[in-house]
């Protein structure tokens, strides 16, 4: 995969949590929208990300109006976005799609999913967070 060089811009956060991925792409400039369901993990991320250019949203992604974005991070549980989540990434019309899963069969539908709505799977990449056992976390690149 060929890296493209961006200018940060807008970028949206999915299923946030406490706000890892929003944190460290405000640190690089984007201005970021994090959405999270989970009222503990919104106010760690208000805490957590208390300094930055950051817009922490309390709302359930499936029934969120999502808004413009360059760059959506999606990182759900291991039921995945499906077709409601996608539909709400598809609806933001970015240009790329980062999706961390950390299920095989949800990342295969998914990845349907997101083809089907314009985004080509350019690069995946796997990340062993918990040696010995089956799981393996995925992290996909996906560009429209």
């Amino acid at each position: 995969m060929r890296r493209a060089k961006w200018a940060p811009s807008t970028a949206l956060d999915l299923y946030s949590g406490v706000g890892l991925f929003a944190g460290v792409l405000a640190e690089r400039g984007w201005s970021v929208t994090a959405v999270e369901g989970s009222s503990s993990s919104v106010a760690d991320a208000e805490f957590n990300l208390r300094d930055l250019k950051v817009t922490v949203v309390r709302a359930d992604v499936t029934t969120w109006t999502p808004h413009q974005a360059d760059l959506v991070v999606a990182d759900p549980s291991r039921f995945g976005l499906g077709r409601e989540g996608v539909d709400v990434v598809a609806a933001t019309n970015a240009r790329r799609v980062i999706l961390i899963s950390c299920d095989a069969a949800s990342l295969g539908r998914d990845a349907s999913l997101l083809r089907h709505a314009g985004y080509t799977l350019n690069a995946v990449t796997h990340v062993d967070l918990f040696p010995q056992t089956y799981r393996v976390e995925a992290v996909t690149v996906y560009d429209r």
